[in-house]
């Protein structure tokens, strides 16, 4: 699964030259032997690619042996997602399987090509939840394509894992739960120490709740995130009411989740999430409308002016169209750019590189369908100053 780390490292990396493959794969039956044959296509075309670079040939096949290899690897090809990202260079070979397609491509150049991979990792996109019945309490870091366990120190196991008696006891001057009056009517009347049975049970439930939202919410201090509650209402209603998680928690979905899978699980908080991301990139868009509209100095969408600002860490919102292309050298010393097409390895893909800088300095990178941008905007940013 791709990580924010896996693309920030993506980011940094200066693999000279660095090759970025896209493919689209079959996941079923006979139709996966298509899938090598893509490849196989588009190692061809890098090879032509890398001996414009003038590399010799020794080394080029050194380059792509390990994508190469998976060409007769039939085990490897049953087991993919919708997409394939392949990343090669010196150091070796990267691979991510994508839940989604992506366009048959082969990238060559100064640094990796991340721009497929963008719409994967929104800041929205990422989520915690929380799946919790009588009988076990898990937890899962979640996005909109990938679901994953996550590990909270003191969460109850269960609520039998609890560690306290029950204090419902009868007398012992009582004939005990069950067995025939034998006493007589002069027997006195059996005594009760302690809660009901009812009121034991409720109040090791509330217990067992109280401890779940606890260790939560000591993981959330240190590692905010949104929440989806899957539970039944009962427990949903006690976890809804305590006030260090009311922050966090984003919707409770009444159901029982030991009915259902992983996949079940995160298509079900997915209905609460949606609204959120959609959301999020319409009050995005707007802003960015909105500082245009009154020529506001914190928006460009100047190529030039936008690189520079993404090197100086300036960036706080890039905005790119998805099939945003421009190419162009950009001088990291003077952070001189110049547009136009080429050859060679100083030509380089100015979104992809804008993409990269803002990322390094903790930036946020929104991608949308190029009609939902401003007048034919392809790259576009709100600076931070």
């Amino acid at each position: 699964m791709l990580s924010k780390a896996d693309l920030i490292a993506l980011s940094t990396a200066t693999p000279m030259p660095g090759i970025s493959l896209f493919l689209p794969t079959q996941i079923l039956g006979r139709e996966t032997l298509q899938n090598p044959i893509i490849l196989k296509n588009l190692l061809a075309q890098t090879r032509e690619k890398l001996e414009v670079f003038g590399l010799p040939s020794s080394r080029i096949d050194a380059l792509l042996a390990p994508a190469t290899a998976l060409l007769e690897d039939f085990d490897f090809w049953q087991h993919q997602d919708h997409g394939l990202a392949l990343y090669l260079s010196d150091a070796g070979m990267k691979a991510f399987h994508l839940p989604v397609t992506v366009d048959e491509r082969a990238v060559v150049g100064r640094d990796f090509h991340i721009l497929p991979l963008l719409p994967l990792q929104e800041q929205d996109a990422e989520f915690a939840i929380l799946a919790m019945t009588a009988d076990t309490v898990r937890a899962f870091r979640a996005g909109r394509f990938s679901i994953t366990n996550l590990e909270i120190a003191d969460l109850p196991e269960s609520l039998e894992s609890l560690d306290e008696t029950p204090d419902y006891e009868g007398s012992l001057q009582s004939g005990g739960y069950g067995r025939p009056n034998t006493g007589g009517k002069n027997m006195p009347k059996t005594q009760v120490y302690g809660d009901s049975p009812n009121e034991w049970h409720k109040a090791r439930l509330i217990e067992y709740v109280r401890r779940t939202a606890a260790a939560l919410a000591a993981y959330l201090a240190r590692q905010p995130a949104r929440v989806v509650i899957i539970a039944d209402a009962e427990i949903g209603g006690h976890l809804m009411k305590v006030d260090a998680l009311k922050p966090f928690i984003v919707g409770l979905i009444e159901a029982n989740p030991a009915a259902m899978d992983d996949a079940g699980l995160l298509n079900s908080a997915l209905d609460v999430m949606q609204p959120i991301y959609d959301t999020a990139q319409s009050t995005a868009l707007e802003a960015l409308e909105e500082l245009l509209g009154r020529k506001d100095t914190k928006v460009c969408s100047e190529p030039a002016e936008l690189l520079s600002a993404a090197q100086s860490g300036r960036v706080e919102t890039l905005f790119l169209a998805e099939d945003a292309a421009l190419a162009g050298r950009f001088d990291s010393e003077t952070a001189l750019t110049t547009i136009g097409e080429g050859t060679g390895d100083t030509i380089r893909d100015l979104p992809n590189l804008a993409a990269q800088m803002t990322l390094q300095n903790g930036g946020n990178v929104r991608v949308f369908a190029p009609d939902r941008l401003p007048a034919d905007m392809k790259m576009g940013a709100i600076l931070r100053y």
